[in-house]
């Protein structure tokens, strides 16, 4: 497993090359649209980049990690125009999982006979023991081998600078923690005898339109979202902030003061 240089996505290479990305949110333009803010559609940027993306990496198989539409409820008319033309696009390059996230209502009906939906709880990838998950859920039983938990839901993001200088920049958080520690608070007695850490890698929102969540600004109260953060054995502070060149810049506490 490896993170894909300049890009939101990892690459899983056993036992066949797998691109992982989360939170695409295709059809966001409609929201913004009812508050009057009139935006192009951003669906084909995405779509062009991901198929670069699986050309560069020579990927076959497409995991999309929660959230590929943005309306929540359930399917919006131009989410039943958007997500068919999309899917059908990248079923030309690639096959397509989709593990749904908290966006994702509905998505059955749009991705049928288009790609396949995993339950929301995440699948695992046992050739390279990790877990791949959105992170609104519990994760599914199944995934308490991985040594590594891939998860979205949180559109990490460091702000730098302030005003009209600022800027925020998409960034990977990595976060490591005892694993019977981790599977005790989210299965009780099923931690077992487990030993060693659990590795849990946050993702950057794929579409770079969003305004994501500002890590540095943000309380752990208001940073927990899900249950996986909200287990408690993940000490926030500890985590490694990633850019998206694959760059460490430093832990989440040690930014937080500096940047401040």
């Amino acid at each position: 497993m490896r993170l894909v240089e300049g890009h939101p996505a990892v690459l899983l290479e056993k036992p066949e090359k797998c691109l992982v990305v989360a939170d695409l949110h295709l059809g966001f333009e409609e929201e913004l649209r009812l508050k009057g803010i009139r935006v192009p559609s951003y669906s084909r940027t995405i779509l062009e980049e991901l198929k670069f993306l699986m050309d560069r990496t020579e990927a076959k198989k497409l995991i999309i990690a929660g959230d590929l539409k943005h309306n929540i409820p359930g399917p919006s008319k131009i989410d039943s125009e958007i997500l068919p033309k999309f899917l059908i696009a990248m079923k030309q390059n690639a096959e397509v999982v989709i593990i749904p996230g908290n966006h994702d209502g509905q998505i059955e009906k749009i991705a049928e006979g288009l790609a396949q939906v995993q339950r929301s709880r995440g699948l695992y990838v046992a050739e390279e023991e990790v877990a791949v998950t959105h992170g609104h859920m519990r994760p599914d039983g199944s995934l308490i081998n991985a040594k590594v938990m891939v998860a979205g839901h949180l559109h990490p993001v460091l702000r730098i600078g302030g005003g009209h200088a600022g800027a925020r920049i998409r960034v990977w958080l990595r976060l490591r923690a005892s694993r019977k520690d981790f599977l005790k608070a989210l299965y009780g007695a099923a931690a077992g005898r487990a030993k060693g850490e659990v590795t849990l890698l946050i993702m950057p929102s794929f579409n770079d339109f969003l305004q994501g969540r500002s890590v540095n600004d943000l309380g752990p109260s208001k940073l927990f979202r899900g249950p996986i953060l909200r287990s408690g054995v993940f000490d926030i502070d500890e985590a490694e902030v990633i850019t998206l060149d694959g760059d460490v810049l430093g832990t989440l506490g040690e930014l937080r003061d500096v940047l401040k």
